[in-house]
């Protein structure tokens, strides 16, 4: 598969993930609240919710495009064009829910699209196929992050519950980084350990749904948004560079552009994020204070 075909695949799941947050964000203010402890009547009130389903087989979509996209280009490539999908979200918030956007709005959309195509320019020189990685590495790497998204939750729960929000969007942002990783892995087979990668991406994209939905429902944009976006963007740029040879290109020019499109992305995103994700909650539902992000 060529590299711009690839793009391509990863601009389509971009497009799908984000607007399907966007669909999940109208339908999750008639929908029971998520706990731990889940009943039938709370599971059954979310898969016969047609609104809801639909944003659940939009993300399915883009999902698989996501993964096609990996078969050719590194977890740390993919990931800012998908997290920088953002700017749809915001400008459905703008242009169907009436929002406002202010200066610091068009300033961090303009970041992100800087920074997109700084990331499309820096594929000039062509990155590499193969899915290497080094477990000695890899599987520390990969430890850490689960304890930081267990440890994080845990301890604002017994130490200041008030702001379990924040620990939930960042657990569901540190473990849907990891299934960004474990998904290249999987779609390279990596080490021929394809079914290691496959059981991994079955454990950590279903626990990391149920966190994300969870902090989206008990929290505000402006904590919850910026945690999950950062979070989620990181891990695989970190791992992906340390731990999967997912080096920066050759050329000193080339290198440069990839970096600043990393940072130009992620600022971008979590200062978009604290507006685009506040409003379309607050529109459908103030009263619950049902605001949150992808």
């Amino acid at each position: 598969m060529y590299v711009w075909v690839a793009v391509l695949f990863a601009f389509g799941a971009s497009f799908c993930e984000n607007y399907s947050t966007y669909m999940q964000k109208k339908a999750l203010g008639t929908l029971p609240t998520l706990n731990f402890k889940l009943s039938w009547t709370v599971i059954r009130a979310w898969i016969t919710n047609r609104p809801w389903m639909s944003a659940v087989v939009m993300e399915v979509v883009g999902i698989t495009f996501y993964m096609i996209a990996l078969i050719r280009l590194p977890v740390s490539i993919v990931e800012p064009i998908i997290t920088a999908g953002i700017a749809l979200v915001a400008y459905l918030a703008i242009k169907k829910l009436g929002e406002k956007p202010g200066w610091l709005d068009f300033v961090a959309i303009g970041t992100i699209v800087l920074g997109v195509v700084c990331l499309c320019v820096s594929l000039a020189q062509d990155v590499h196929a193969h899915n290497k990685y080094w477990p000695k590495l890899l599987w520390p790497w990969v430890i850490a992050v689960a304890c930081i998204a267990v440890a994080v939750p845990l301890g604002l729960y017994l130490f200041r519950r008030k702001n379990l929000a924040a620990g939930l969007a960042c657990a569901g942002g540190l473990t849907f980084g990891l299934s960004a990783v474990f998904s290249r892995l999987l779609m390279g087979d990596a080490g021929n350990l394809w079914y290691v990668w496959l059981v991994a991406c079955a454990i950590t994209y279903p626990l990391g749904f149920f966190l994300f939905q969870s902090g989206l429902q008990r929290g505000k944009a402006v904590v919850v948004a910026p945690i999950y976006n950062a979070m989620m963007l990181g891990v695989p740029i970190l791992i992906g560079t340390l731990a999967m040879d997912e080096h920066v290109p050759a050329n000193d020019f080339l290198a440069v552009l990839r970096v600043a499109a990393f940072i130009l992305i992620i600022l971008g995103s979590v200062v978009l994020a604290r507006t685009a994700e506040a409003g379309p909650a607050e529109e459908l539902s103030v009263e619950l204070e049902l605001e949150g992000a992808i």
